[in-house]
């Protein structure tokens, strides 16, 4: 009956410490991430490349500008909203402007990107004649 005990004290025991401890030790808990990993409203601005849109400034507001995208002859007209800030450069003939000096129907240029919340952002709004695209 000794010899018993003592196997189990010698084999079993190790055997059960070594199921159990890694279990509770502080490495496999770790920090918990609260919230969402992925981007959210406030993540800030998306890191992609801009992008040039060309087409016809059909509205403006204080906050954004729609545009009615230049399309080719048989496809269908798309127009888009541009968010813009105290950041975005108006510009026509390389000069800057008011967004209140452009008029509804002008041809312009925006150079945009993502934000965290997937809306548009305006970075650059050029005036282009029809059809000339920007450098």
């Amino acid at each position: 009956m000794f010899c018993e005990n003592k196997i189990m004290r010698y084999v079993l025991l190790p055997v059960l410490l070594t199921l159990l401890l890694p279990g509770l030790a502080p490495a496999q808990y770790g920090a918990r991430r609260r919230g969402p990993v992925s981007a959210t409203a406030t993540s800030g601005p998306y890191s992609g490349p801009a992008v040039t849109f060309h087409g016809t400034l059909k509205a403006l507001t204080k906050k954004e500008l729609i545009v009615d995208l230049d399309a080719e002859p048989g496809q269908e007209q798309q127009s888009l909203t541009f968010r813009f800030s105290k950041k975005t450069k108006f510009l026509k003939d390389d000069k800057d402007i008011k967004p209140t000096d452009l008029a509804v129907g002008t041809h312009i240029a925006v150079d945009a990107t993502r934000d965290g919340d997937q809306k548009l952002s305006a970075l650059n709004v050029t005036t282009a004649p029809p059809g000339k695209t920007q450098p």
